[in-house]
């Protein structure tokens, strides 16, 4: 073969790789992307009964929540809803709050937290009973 032609050649070679291996790492980005776990919740949860009522403490002890989530307040006897908040934490952020002894009416008290950006089974974080 002439050089010119080896040249031609080579450029065809090229244009017709450079597509091929563009698509190639496209799919294999796209497959390790898929392959790729949630973030998965690292919480500290701490509840204690105070004059007040039933207080609980949470802790993210991992890396910034990639989404929302929904922390949920229930009455731990019959799961009812008593009140739900919309957060998203950060590396390290707390939340505190306190079920009155007006709302928790002597039952047990119990939270979860419900990521938006994985499905979790619906369990209790943590739960305590304030009696007064």
């Amino acid at each position: 073969m002439k050089l010119s032609n080896m040249k031609m050649f080579a450029a065809a070679m090229a244009v017709l790789i450079a597509p091929l291996s563009a698509q190639a790492a496209g799919t294999a980005d796209q497959a390790q992307v898929a392959a790729s776990p949630p973030i998965f919740l690292q919480m500290e949860i701490t509840s204690a009964c105070t004059g007040n009522g039933t207080e609980f403490k949470i802790i993210n002890r991992g890396d910034k929540w990639p989404q929302m989530g929904f922390l949920r307040l229930y009455h731990a006897d019959d799961r009812s809803l008593i009140s739900e908040r919309k957060l998203r934490l950060g590396a390290g952020q707390k939340v505190s709050f306190v079920v009155k002894e007006e709302i928790s009416q002597g039952r047990p008290v119990a939270v979860w937290v419900d990521p938006e950006w994985y499905k979790r089974d619906f369990g209790f974080d943590a739960s305590l009973s304030c009696k007064s």
